[in-house]
């Protein structure tokens, strides 16, 4: 009798501790990944072939690859019902809002700007290209950058430059739209150009490379007058890192440092795969500490 009794007390640790394990693994599945094709407005199928490297790269990190969930905004994961994902990659908008752990983000950083629709010169000609707010007059910096405080903006819904922005309340406010495939920020340009008047300035929140290129030839306005009007590159004081890995309290620790040496031993990756992960040609992936993670939330309005 003392040894069955013996036999069931150990049965019984031996379960207790198998249900502790399968409660700790039970904890979260799978991933969340805001796909960067989306807030460029790619095609269909250039997002899914994303997905479909993002997938690939997942499964040499030791975390789990099923299901992997294609998120949009953060209540994609605050709200969405099911078990919560083991990792999410994305953004610092939807990372640290989603309350989970840094584990690794890109270094590089993304300067965001507005493009600013403002007024109609005398003479303007037809649908000019941008300037730059540094080469106009300091008076007439400051009354675009005042104006501005009291214009509306138009940004991609969890984009880090419409997030910088708010943050640094360039514009009175800026409009959340959420990003569609095939579309992009050609979609952000036609709204604020739609909403544009002489005495209403408009904006969009965007990254200077797409801001130097951009034109509103093509685009349908209240007035038509959107076509002489001056568009003016304004750049925001802060930058952001770039998109990062970020990881569920119930995964184990060491698969957290195997996922972080995967993505810190990415060399030369492919350029679907850079794409995938929202890589610039001077990407860094690298563990923040507190201290970063702290300015990291600061540029993007956050407080922790």
């Amino acid at each position: 009798m003392a040894h069955s009794r013996k036999f069931f007390v150990l049965l019984g640790v031996v379960v207790g501790c198998l249900a502790s394990t399968v409660h700790a693994q039970g904890g979260c599945e799978g991933g969340a990944y805001l796909n960067p094709q989306l807030f460029r407005g790619e095609a269909t199928h250039q997002s899914a072939i994303a997905e479909q490297e993002m997938h690939a790269f997942i499964s040499r990190t030791g975390l789990p690859v099923a299901p992997l969930y294609s998120i949009r905004q953060i209540n994609d994961i605050t709200f969405s019902g099911k078990t919560p994902y083991c990792w999410i990659f994305g953004n610092p908008v939807i990372g640290l809002q989603s309350g989970y752990k840094v584990a690794v983000v890109n270094t590089e950083l993304v300067h965001p700007v507005v493009l600013a629709i403002t007024s109609v010169p005398p003479g303007a000609p037809t649908d000019a290209a941008p300037v730059a707010l540094s080469s106009l007059p300091p008076a007439e910096q400051r009354t675009i950058l005042d104006r501005l405080k009291r214009s509306r903006c138009m940004g991609t819904t969890a984009g880090i430059e419409a997030a910088v922005v708010k943050a640094e309340g360039i514009c009175a406010a800026v409009e959340d739209i959420s990003p569609q495939a095939a579309i992009g920020q050609q979609g952000l340009y036609a709204r604020a150009a739609f909403a544009w008047e002489p005495d209403n300035w408009t904006g969009v929140t965007t990254r200077e490379t797409s801001a130097m290129k951009a034109s509103m030839k093509g685009l349908a306005g209240r007035s038509e007058q959107v076509h002489q009007a001056r568009l003016v590159v304004v750049p925001t004081q802060g930058a952001s890192v770039g998109f990062g890995l970020y990881v569920h309290a119930s995964v184990p620790e060491a698969t957290v440092k195997k996922a972080v040496a995967a993505f810190q031993g990415l060399n030369a990756p492919s350029k679907p795969l850079a794409i995938a992960l929202d890589l610039g040609p001077q990407y860094s992936f690298v563990v923040p500490s507190a201290d970063q993670v702290n300015k990291m939330a600061a540029a993007i309005g956050l407080s922790r």
